[in-house]
């Protein structure tokens, strides 16, 4: 591919950081945090235990891969390309 940039490529702590800002997006919304919660079975306790583990944030991530309008909101919302969203979830789940 000559002369087309390339991006580096994501990084472990980059997928960390799209992942907590995905909890913070849903947190910020009553009704986005309550479905997560209904369909992970999590409660308000387990987040606050599990915030910083990788599958808790490869599941928060999975959640917005589940929901298009809700991935292209936070993505818009975040200033984040949704293409990065599925590379981040991989890499949190390796």
């Amino acid at each position: 591919m000559l002369g087309q940039s390339r991006k580096p490529p994501l990084s472990r702590e980059d997928a960390r950081e799209i992942a907590i800002r995905a909890l913070s997006f849903l947190a910020g919304d009553a009704e986005h945090m309550s479905r997560f919660l209904a369909l992970s079975g999590m409660g308000p306790q387990d987040i606050r235990e599990n915030a910083d583990e990788a599958p808790f944030q490869a599941a928060l991530l999975e959640h917005l891969m589940s929901d298009e309008a809700l991935l292209l909101s936070f993505c818009g919302n975040e200033n984040i390309d949704p293409q990065l969203i599925s590379p981040a979830l991989h890499l949190l789940e390796d």
